[in-house]
């Protein structure tokens, strides 16, 4: 399964998720999909996977601690060519996503991260679990 797919099923609310994952899925979509995701990401994402949020998600110790114990290799989506596709582990995805104005798509093999674009105000940011919480 490639990592729009994985995205998309894991996080996404399931009645949004057939439109993400043909927008994110279609090579000529890709880009604007990526772009409306984040503009309403806390619209789609299944807040049953939320562990974390809050715009200084990448300074709070609960966060910092997460990231000591799953540093492992992520995949990075955004309309940002500059980190769009990258291969990294944790802490540099985050790093990169910090120092990107656009929005970023952190995948883990169990977990996303999710920074919104940047803009006036506050930037939205999650913490995404695969496991489902009741």
């Amino acid at each position: 399964m490639d990592p729009e797919e994985r995205f998309a099923k894991t996080f996404i609310k399931k009645e949004r998720r057939k439109r993400v994952l043909y927008e994110l899925s279609d090579p000529g979509r890709r880009y604007d999909g990526l772009s409306r995701f984040c503009h309403s990401s806390g619209e789609l994402i299944d807040r049953r996977k939320l562990v974390m949020e809050g715009s200084g998600l990448e300074r709070l110790p609960a966060f910092l601690a997460f990231m000591k114990t799953h540093n492992g290799p992520c995949t990075v989506m955004s309309p940002d060519p500059g980190v769009d596709g990258l291969e990294l582990p944790l802490k540099e995805a985050v790093e990169a996503a910090v120092m990107s104005f656009d929005a970023v798509i952190i995948l883990g093999k169990d977990y996303a991260v999710v920074f919104g674009e940047s803009g006036p105000g506050e930037r939205e940011k999650y913490l995404l679990s695969a496991e489902a919480r009741t």
